[in-house]
């Protein structure tokens, strides 16, 4: 018989293979790499690592698959999977709404199978084009060790766009409950403690439940220009009966070809005592093999015919780039996008019936939605559409 906790992992994978074809658009990247990680507690040493994902994006919601398996001398072997199913909610003025369901799954050389159920609810606030405000509950149950922990977080954050750069901060207070402590020896290792959960001595009795809690407040940025994404990230890990740690992390990539990246990471971990993996020190490169189409680009070529082209970025002008969106009969056109801090920004009419409007734009990714005569913002015609984060679909563009 299959294992139960392997089934809503089976029923996701499942969905979003049958509605592939038609509801949304399907991503995935596979991850290889090696590189050194000193986990705590732990013999440092070699790893190498294996990370698939699997995403079917739609206008409203997101279905997902993600694992990461890695490899270390002695053994020393670690498995972290996880399936998700979204729904975001139509934009309510400057409110929305958004449920995940999310199913994780862990399990590593030194202790048995976790998993880890939630369901989480969330709301943003969009005060501005580019900056957004959101708060979250989440509740769940993990299973391990013979036993059940309920798990309860609250969370909220903030983040601002400018240009390429995306700031963002969040809080994430996390409170669950320890059956006791973990007995020693259960789990393969003679520490005293396991990721942050007390050990017993062996075979001593496990006293009443106690509950746990912590908190992770986190600093991000990300930057992208041309073709080389970076990440940041700063963070403090504090509670009253845990350990304070300072959390931080750092990645980039580099656009090889349209499909294929070189990647790059490091950072400090801190340990996740629900699913009992050890925090860490790590350094790790490797490729970035991306599945799906690749951004489009556009170059400083001479452009198509107005006819040819229902939406063109142009060749650099001493003032930036002219925009184009052929829209004959219209009565107004207005584009809205990053390098706008997403205000719109009203086109002028032409006599070929498209509009234009010259504006100054860095290099790199971009996203923009135009609207015509006062309708919904959309990804103009001819252009490459992707789901936005805020709902409803934008354009995506790189600028070289």
């Amino acid at each position: 018989m299959m294992p139960r906790r392997r089934v809503p992992l089976l029923v996701i994978l499942g969905t979003v293979c049958v509605a592939a074809p038609g509801a949304g658009q399907v991503r995935g990247s596979l991850d290889v790499g090696a590189g050194t990680y000193r986990p705590d507690r732990a013999i440092p040493g070699g790893v190498a690592s294996i990370a698939p994902t699997l995403y079917l994006d739609g206008e409203s919601f997101r279905l997902g698959l993600a694992g990461i398996y890695s490899d270390a001398p002695a053994g020393r072997w670690n498995f972290q999977g996880t399936g998700l199913a979204q729904i975001r909610s139509p934009q309510l003025g400057p409110l929305q709404l958004e449920a995940t369901g999310r199913f994780d799954f862990t399990r590593h050389f030194a202790a048995h199978g976790v998993t880890v159920a939630s369901g989480e609810l969330r709301g943003y606030l969009r005060p501005s084009r580019g900056s957004t405000l959101w708060a979250g509950h989440l509740r769940g149950n993990a299973s391990a060790l013979a036993g059940r922990r309920p798990l309860r977080r609250n969370l909220i954050g903030a983040s601002t766009r400018v240009g390429g750069l995306e700031i963002g901060l969040s809080l994430a207070s996390s409170t669950f409950d320890l059956i006791g402590g973990v007995p020693r020896g259960s789990t393969g290792l003679n520490d005293t403690t396991l990721a942050g959960v007390p050990t017993l001595p062996e075979g001593a009795e496990s006293p009443a439940t106690r509950r746990m809690s912590l908190t992770d407040a986190v600093l991000s940025t990300r930057w992208r220009v041309a073709d080389v994404d970076l990440d940041l990230a700063l963070g403090r890990r504090f509670g009253h009966n845990t350990p304070e740690l300072t959390i931080w992390g750092v990645s980039g990539s580099r656009a090889l070809t349209d499909n294929l990246a070189l990647v790059a990471g490091a950072g400090r971990a801190g340990s996740d005592p629900v699913t009992a993996v050890p925090g860490a020190r790590y350094v790790v490169m490797g490729l970035r093999l991306r599945l799906g189409p690749p951004a489009t680009a556009i170059h400083s070529a001479p452009a198509p015919q107005p006819e040819q082209a229902p939406f063109r970025v142009g060749p650099p002008l001493p003032a930036g780039r002219e925009i184009a969106v052929r829209a004959p009969g219209a009565g107004g056109v207005e584009l809205a996008a990053d390098f706008t801090d997403w205000r719109p920004v009203a086109l002028e009419p032409s006599a070929d019936g498209s509009w234009r409007v010259v504006l100054p734009i860095p290099p790199g990714l971009h996203r923009l939605a135009v609207r015509i005569d006062g309708g919904p913002w959309r990804a103009p015609a001819g252009s490459r559409a992707v789901a936005s984060e805020f709902g409803g679909e934008v354009a995506e563009i790189v600028i070289d």
